[in-house]
């Protein structure tokens, strides 16, 4: 049989993803570290992107359209234009941040000059548990070779307050004798916080004990025991320092309400990788809002005072002018669509936001696409990796989505993480020598009208961390 070639014109339609809608997709699902990092990437290779610093005079975005006319014209036939009907939101894009002062070719928002606190939000840098120590122990050394030690120490010290380093293989690093180091050791622990610089839980408590003039050698028992204490086993405690059972609910007391972790309440060196992307208040009225981090969103400006008369230079400059232009309407796509998003979250869980966490409605992405007229896998990559400020703490926004657990009625779901916090209420509430069974969670939150199974009580219970009966039980 003989090969033969011959050419053939075929007509079809097909979906094809232009470069533009391809960075509109990849905006829209990074999270806000990504996307800076993204966006000062961009500025290095493109001319015609800078940054906002709120003192920059750039062109207007008229001015900029009307000298890129040609690429400006194909920006305005593509469906990603700002005046698409599909990207209009019940409120104005000024209205999305809390500054209203945000020009037409800026992906952000601005700050007042006048406004002191601007100023000193500014200038003030959170101090971190290192700069805490460090301040107080050029306070308590002078000498240098203490400074050196002081400062080696505190560098081995974690953001929880912990020692890391082992004392031996530092004095053998060091070339010095263990009780030089452990001597600077010592005086950090008497430091601020309470507890910092210790090697092990035992001693984070001991020395905030001694720190509180608590200190006993009943606590010792206790202190040398935690694994017991983690038992509740508090009878075998009290027969262990012989003492009375009362005087040994005293103790446990009053290293129950020490912190094991002090370092925590200071700020940490590592770069937090959380950052709220809307905010939800009440404003003046007592009704909640959503609005954009305007802090943290990226504020890009387009300048367009270039020109030139070569071929080559003209077909870079529309090259880069338009990926300019498509790289602020992505951004303001992206931050309608999280607005939008964030709204409709809002609208369906408007309980959670009043009362908390038990009262999670069950929802889900086809639900919010449904209500914000996108499509399912776009509300997947607004949700994704994007937090939400709420007065009770940072969310991520997939947070609010939750399967429905049935009701003894069998109409009306409740979300399973709302399920979750019935039942963390109903052992926070219980009395420790008599644990509730999983048997008899499920009979309470029957009566509360959640119909859930002793296997579903006992996987949410796990996936809390909160131990079996058996762990909780007090015994005397």
């Amino acid at each position: 049989m003989a090969l033969t070639q011959k050419l053939d014109i075929k007509l079809g339609q097909g979906l094809v993803m232009t470069p533009q809608l391809q960075m509109a997709i990849k905006l829209l699902q990074m999270p806000m570290i990504d996307l800076n990092e993204f966006i000062d990437s961009e500025i290095l290779e493109n001319p015609f992107l800078q940054k906002d610093d709120g003192v920059t005079e750039v062109e207007s975005s008229a001015e900029f359209e009307t000298k890129t006319a040609d690429t400006a014209d194909h920006l305005e036939n593509t469906s990603m234009d700002a005046s698409d009907d599909n990207l209009a939101l019940d409120h104005s894009w000024d209205n999305m941040y809390e500054s209203p002062n945000m020009g037409a070719s800026a992906s952000g928002g601005s700050f007042n000059e006048t406004d002191d606190s601007y100023w000193e939000n500014t200038a003030t840098k959170e101090v971190t548990l290192k700069d805490h120590l460090t301040t107080q122990l050029g306070e308590a050394i002078s000498t240098p070779k203490e400074l050196f030690i002081g400062h080696y120490l505190i560098d081995a010290i974690d953001d929880a307050g912990y020692m890391q380093a082992d004392i031996s293989h530092m004095a053998e690093r060091l070339k010095l004798k263990e009780h030089q180091i452990t001597k600077i050791l010592s005086l950090i622990q008497t430091f601020e916080p309470a507890g910092v610089g210790a090697r092990n839980l035992a001693e984070c408590l001991r020395l905030q004990l001694i720190s509180n003039n608590a200190y006993t050698e009943a606590h010792d028992v206790i202190l040398d025991n935690l694994e017991t204490l983690a038992r509740k086993e508090f009878g075998k405690l009290a027969k262990m320092a012989g003492i009375s059972h009362e005087e040994i609910a005293d103790l446990i007391a009053s290293i129950t309400g020490l912190n094991p972790k002090p370092g925590l309440k200071y700020g940490s060196d590592n770069a937090s990788n959380v950052i709220p992307d809307v905010i939800i208040r009440k404003n003046e009225k007592g009704i909640w809002k959503q609005e954009l981090n305007a802090e943290a969103m990226p504020k890009v400006l387009v300048n367009g005072g270039f020109s030139t008369q070569k071929t080559e230079e003209k077909q870079f400059i529309n090259e880069r002018m338009s990926r300019a232009q498509w790289l602020l309407k992505s951004l303001e796509q992206r931050a309608r669509t999280i607005h939008k998003v964030a709204g409709a979250i809002l609208e369906k869980q408007k309980d959670f936001f009043e009362f908390g966490p038990e009262y999670l409605q069950p929802l889900t992405l086809k639900d919010v696409a449904e209500l914000v007229d996108v499509h399912e896998s776009t509300v997947s990559r607004v949700t994704n990796g994007k937090y939400m400020q709420t007065p009770m703490g940072v969310f991520e926004l997939k947070y609010f989505f939750s399967s429905a657990i049935n009701t003894t009625g069998g109409q009306v779901g409740v979300a399973s993480e709302s399920v979750k916090q019935m039942i963390k209420r109903l052992i926070d509430g219980e009395d420790a020598r008599k644990p509730l069974s999983d048997e008899k969670l499920v009979g309470f939150l029957k009566r509360e009208g959640v119909d859930v199974a002793r296997r579903t009580v006992a996987k949410y219970r796990e996936a809390m961390n909160i131990p079996s009966t058996t762990g909780r039980r007090i015994r005397f």
